[in-house]
């Protein structure tokens, strides 16, 4: 006796085998597109997640023994998008030693899937990309550093363990970027 409440008979006449594979299958397939939607967003090599302000707040007390650039900027704001290749080129300039770049856009949460995954798809491919979901400017932006404004771009160059804190408050140039990163390691 079958006490099953969902049944395949509608598929068994034709393809036997089918009816199989959805009634052994088909609750695992649903578990595991429902597990998939809840990882981060991965495309062509990059990831990018939507964080909040205790996790921005975790990668600014960062302790390990390398340096981190935090760049903030919007594919909405031009000048951000200009110094973009730069930080790319120093990425991979860096590439193998212990500077990690971290990428935090301010772009609206809403625009994550149509707008974002596609532009660092084309523009930053490998890029570990955050998304700061948080529209309340002003309870964090003193947090990250207390003479920002509030414009972007910004970069801040953290090294917690030899206590090395630089404020970018504007776009950098390539050589401004690798200078800062060089002294800062």
């Amino acid at each position: 006796m079958n006490h099953s409440l969902i049944t395949f008979d509608w598929i068994s006449p034709g393809f036997p085998e089918l009816a199989a594979m959805f009634r052994h299958g088909f609750f695992s397939i649903l578990a595991g597109v429902l597990l998939f939607s809840m990882l981060p967003a991965i495309s062509n090599g990059q990831s990018a997640r939507i964080i909040h302000w205790p996790e921005m707040q975790t990668m600014l007390a960062d302790s390990t023994d390398s340096l981190t650039v935090i760049n903030f900027w919007a594919t909405w704001c031009k000048p951000c998008v200009q110094e973009l290749p730069y930080f790319e080129k120093a990425r991979a300039a860096f590439a193998g030693k212990p500077v990690r770049f971290r990428y935090i856009s301010l772009d609206f949460a809403s625009d994550f899937k149509s707008r974002l995954l596609p532009f660092i798809s084309r523009k930053m491919p490998g890029a570990q990309v955050y998304l700061l979901d948080e529209t309340d400017y002003n309870a964090w932006i003193d947090k990250v550093e207390p003479t920002w404004g509030g414009s972007i771009p910004i970069t801040l160059f953290l090294n917690n363990p030899k206590k090395i804190r630089k404020f970018a408050p504007s776009e950098l140039g390539y050589e401004q970027l690798i200078q800062n990163i060089s002294s800062s390691l």
